[in-house]
Parts: structure tokens; sequence; C-alpha cells
């Protein structure tokens, strides 16, 4: 089956207010692509859409020309959406509930009855030491390995991320992507990211997005200074009235993270 993950002139809304306006775009099997842009651009609200969190307004998101279903993509927020009281283990095996029977799902963080997965996982992650350990007591970057694990888990041919090195000093960004790129492997990748820089070094195409529109779709070697500089610019301002940060790799807000996701 074909993974080819497709916006076609989507637009969707909050209470009025377009989070994003006629996408269009494909991403292809295996593509590895990061979506950037300031804050409030509709970056997190693009990958929502993608994992069918959320419906649009118009236009159609597929994979492989079929309606996003349970399962076929997995959505990876950041590490502050673990639930802090339970273990890393406990946290990866919540990535597997929307496969189990109901009343399996309520035991399994606690009582898994088929933790393999979720272990070989978080070997991958370099955790295996930390699997019993509460992830409050974890550090950043283990908690979005953690995050990581959790989505891949449900073993999906897409894979989205949102933000995975926020907060994290370069060396640790650094590890968290050389995981995902081991892990991921063959999967399609979209990643939401705060450091341009990265982008570009990281990942094959870059979309910048501003907005809720598409401003450029690019090879990421062919993504110049000025095109970020253009992005970011500083005459903009975010949703709270402050301004957007012109320099490309230091903007680090972030669209905000739904509450009831964990």
């Amino acid at each position: 089956m074909s993974h080819q993950l497709v916006f076609d002139g989507v637009t969707k809304s909050f209470d009025g207010s377009p989070a994003v306006r006629d996408l269009s775009f494909a991403v292809s099997g295996g593509e590895r692509v990061a979506i950037v842009g300031p804050s409030g651009a509709g970056k997190t609200t693009l990958l929502r859409l993608a994992s069918g969190t959320i419906a649009t307004d118009s236009g159609r998101v597929s994979l492989g020309g079929e309606p996003i279903t349970g399962g076929r993509v997995a959505l990876a927020y950041h590490g502050e959406t673990l639930i802090g009281r339970r273990s890393a283990l406990a946290n990866v095996l919540v990535g597997r509930l929307g496969a189990l029977p109901w009343w399996q799902g309520l035991l399994e963080p606690l009582v898994p009855r088929s933790p393999e997965p979720a272990l070989a996982l978080l070997d991958a992650m370099g955790l295996t030491e930390k699997a019993g350990a509460r992830t409050d007591s974890l550090s950043s970057g283990e908690r979005q390995r953690v995050a990581l694990a959790r989505a891949l888990v449900q073993d999906p041919p897409v894979l989205l991320a949102d933000e995975p090195t926020t907060n994290l000093d370069p060396k640790t960004s650094d590890t968290v992507l050389d995981v995902l790129d081991e892990v991921v492997g063959d999967r399609t990748l979209l990643t939401v990211l705060h450091d341009t820089g990265l982008a570009r070094e990281r990942f094959e195409r870059v979309i910048g997005l501003a907005d809720g529109r598409v401003q450029f779709d690019r090879p990421a070697n062919s993504v110049t200074d000025n095109r970020l500089e253009d992005l970011f610019d500083s005459d903009e301002t975010t949703g709270d009235g402050s301004r957007t940060p012109a320099v490309p790799g230091t903007h680090t807000q972030n669209d905000p993270i739904p509450s009831w996701h964990v």
C-alpha cells in the first residue's frame, strides 16, 4: 500500500479564526520532512490534521489515497505530555492502547502482558536501565525519547513528531535526532522543529509555514538564510502581541499542546 501523505486544499479554523488555510502538499513514503515557522503558524494543527486527531473544515488529508485511520499514523508530542507518576515503560505502553480491547487497555500499562516491543524500543532509545523509572525523574532528553518510543510502539508507517528537540541543548538535540533517524528506519517522518539549523542539516526537505499557509517547500540544502528571515519576519507579531524573532534557529515558542493529550 502506498504511504504517500497528501494535503489537498486543507483549511481548519478554531472559533472562526483560520489555523491553516488551503494547504496542499504531499510527503512520499519514506521521506523525511521538517516543518518550520513562527509561533501561531499552524504547525501543530497541521500535525493533528495529519494524524486524524481533528477533522478538516474543507479539503482532504489522505494516506495512500484513503482517509487517515487508526494505527497508520502516530503523533509524538514532546516529553512534557507524559504521565509523570508512571514509569517510562508504562508511558510507552500507553501507545498500544488503541489496538487492545478496552478491558485489557485498562490493565496493560500497569500489568503488561506483552511488554517486549516497548522494552525493545526503550533499548533502541538507550533507556533500558530507565524502563522502571518514573518519567518525572528523567531528564528532558530522556523524556523526549520516551515520547518517541510511545509513538513508535504503534508501528505506524508514518510518524509525526511535534518539537522533539524543544528546550534541549544542542548536544542532546543531536542525540535525540540520531536516535530518531535510527529507529524510524524507512518510515515516513514529518517533524515540526523550532531550530531551523537542525531542519536544514538533518532533513531532506523543509516546508516553511506562516499565517497558516505554505510559504515555501524546498530541498533542505536550498533553503537560504534570506528565505528563513522572510518567514520569521520581525514585523509579524504572535497571537499574544509579542514579536516573532527574525533570527533563524533561535525561535523557541511553540504552538499550544492540547491539554487532553497524555
